[in-house]
């Protein structure tokens, strides 16, 4: 039998996904994607052209494949050690707001608002264009915005994330292997290639709690990914409970979309004292007399009765020793029957692993690790952890709402 030509299928699947995209786009009047300053931010899919989001997907990991198997080996073993740099400098020189979407600029112009001279400006702009598509100098010497640096410019989140990436994630990765060396299978988030990164003996929360401008700028990263619900409030029986606890909800936008909804339902936010206060303070009204706020720590004993106690995305930042400690200390308030519901991604099998989403998450639990130690996980491991916990905890399993991304991961409590 003759060898199956991959580079001839990855070309051919391609081709006709790619046919299929572009005849969604035409038909509904969407402009063809572009790099161009005044391009759409993102490709406007709506969510129930579930098969353009495939073959998106599939454009993409095919790309990354044949590009990988036209590179070979011995060529994408080579790290391109100085990929990232220009971008950092690009944003701590501010050189994306040197001057307006729809102008030009030149190397002496940055050079004047930056301070760096113009020899500086000029290798650090052409690295970026060449690596990552920041702006563009299609006439020599004469600068304008690309698609990305506009964006940069005018989107101070999009701007925010990226600041963060490069000036908290990134060293942290560099060091994490030191950190695995000197602290050999650590669960403290005090040892980590964070700490080092920071030379430090505290965790990253500690560090953003000595310097809250730093703190500030790590909120502010998250705060849009805490305002989708993940269809929480479809896919799960709210209606048939009486209360809830949010552990750790921060300002409380779940427990007043689960009010909202359910208006027989009570609910109590904790969190932190500053965080809390905050979150007080921006509720409305007319929910008063159904969402209140309480400072609590979860490594204390849980001192709220309730049907459910809700976790978004708080297990996935501690290691598993802690996360059982979390989980021992709700059962001094726990009555038979009561539920604990974990809502945060699930490391995929591996018969999933070659999917966009299956690298979105194993990247993520890399990146827990060297911040905190802490980790994302496999589906068997949530039945481990409230076995390790508790013998009373009985473990109901997790589902994905369609379209989500995170899951609803449940287990009750037998007394």
């Amino acid at each position: 039998m003759a060898p199956i030509n991959r580079i001839a299928q990855l070309s051919s699947l391609i081709a006709q996904q790619t046919t299929i995209i572009d005849d969604f786009f035409t038909h509904n009047n969407i402009p063809t994607p572009s790099l161009n300053p005044d391009a759409l931010h993102s490709l406007h899919i709506p969510d129930s052209a579930a098969h353009i989001k495939a073959a998106r997907d599939a454009v993409i990991e095919a790309c990354s494949e044949l590009k990988a198997l036209l590179t070979g080996p011995k060529e994408l073993l080579k790290f391109n050690w100085t990929a990232y740099v220009s971008v950092k400098a690009i944003l701590r020189f501010k050189l994306d707001r040197s001057f307006a979407v729809g102008e030009t600029t030149s190397f002496e112009g940055m050079s004047e608002y930056s301070g760096l001279n113009v020899k500086i400006i000029r290798r650090i702009v052409r690295h970026a264009i060449l690596n990552h598509r920041f702006f563009e100098e299609n006439v020599p010497g004469v600068i304008t915005h690309s698609a990305l640096t506009a964006l940069l410019a005018t989107n101070a989140a999009v701007r925010n994330s990226l600041v963060v990436e490069l000036d908290e994630f990134w060293p942290a990765g560099v060091k994490m292997a030191d950190a695995m060396e000197k602290w050999p299978n650590s669960e403290e988030n005090n040892e980590t290639g964070f700490t080092l990164a920071n030379n430090s003996n505290k965790s990253m929360f500690s560090i953003f709690a000595d310097e809250p401008e730093r703190g500030d700028r790590f909120g502010r990263y998250f705060s849009g990914s805490n305002s989708a619900v993940d269809r929480l409030l479809e896919e799960y029986p709210w209606g048939e409970k009486a209360s809830m606890v949010d552990v750790g909800g921060s300002h409380g936008s779940i427990a007043i979309s689960i009010a909202e909804r359910f208006p027989n339902l009570k609910c109590v936010v904790q969190d932190l004292p500053d965080t809390i206060s905050e979150g007080a303070s921006l509720l409305p009204a007319h929910l008063h007399d159904r969402v209140s706020f309480m400072a609590h720590d979860f490594f204390t004993p849980q001192p709220v009765i309730a049907d459910v106690y809700y976790f978004r995305s708080i297990f996935h930042n501690w290691a598993d020793k802690y996360c059982i400690k979390i989980l021992q200390n709700l059962a001094p308030a726990m009555r038979p029957g009561a539920r604990v519901i974990i809502h945060e991604r699930i490391l995929p099998g591996l018969e999933k692993l070659d999917s966009l989403d299956a690298l979105r998450a194993i990247n993520l639990d890399v990146g827990m690790q060297q911040l905190l130690n802490a980790q994302q996980r496999e589906m068997h491991e949530w039945a481990e952890l409230f076995g390790r916990a508790d013998p009373r905890f009985r473990y109901l399993g997790a589902h994905q709402p369609h379209g989500a991304i995170r899951w609803i991961i449940e287990a009750e409590w037998q007394g």
